[in-house]
């Protein structure tokens, strides 16, 4: 038998987004709130904030969140991604096409891993400030000798 979920979100007509954590606890509301749902006035309810900038998306990353922290999340279909499977990006699917985000990949990967032209230049083996500086020390005060007794 599966486990009831700690959390429910899905679409409500009127209110939007809304999260309905099935027992009242101080870690539930805190991970509602740092997934972008607030508390509903005189209500159990949560509702997603700003619910006009793109809703779906922002809820799927926050059921993953939610996930992520072991919570059980039940979600509606629209917000509940299969395992592995990442939300669309901001804005809508990518322009560009498959062949040309893999070889984007690719070349972020080898970026990602190359030895930067900083490193292997002539300026590398250079020790010392790239700046001068410009603190000078004050001159000396003479001192006085320390009396030993």
């Amino acid at each position: 038998m599966a486990e009831a979920p700690h959390i429910t979100i899905g679409h409500h007509p009127d209110a939007g987004v809304l999260a309905a954590p099935s027992h009242d606890h101080h870690v539930t509301e805190h991970l509602l709130r740092r997934v972008g749902f607030e508390p509903l006035p005189d209500s159990r309810l949560y509702a997603l904030t700003e619910p006009g900038r793109d809703p779906v998306r922002r809820t799927q990353l926050a059921v993953q969140s939610l996930r992520s922290a072991r919570q059980n999340v039940s979600a509606d279909a629209a917000y509940d991604l299969h395992p592995g499977e990442r939300p669309p990006p901001p804005g809508g699917p990518p322009k560009e096409p498959p062949l040309a985000a893999a070889s984007t990949q690719q070349r972020r990967a080898q970026a990602a891993t190359a030895v930067s032209p900083a490193r292997t230049g002539p300026a590398a083996a250079q020790v010392g400030p790239l700046t001068e500086s410009t603190y000078r020390p004050s001159p000396a005060v003479a001192r006085q000798p320390a009396h030993h007794h």
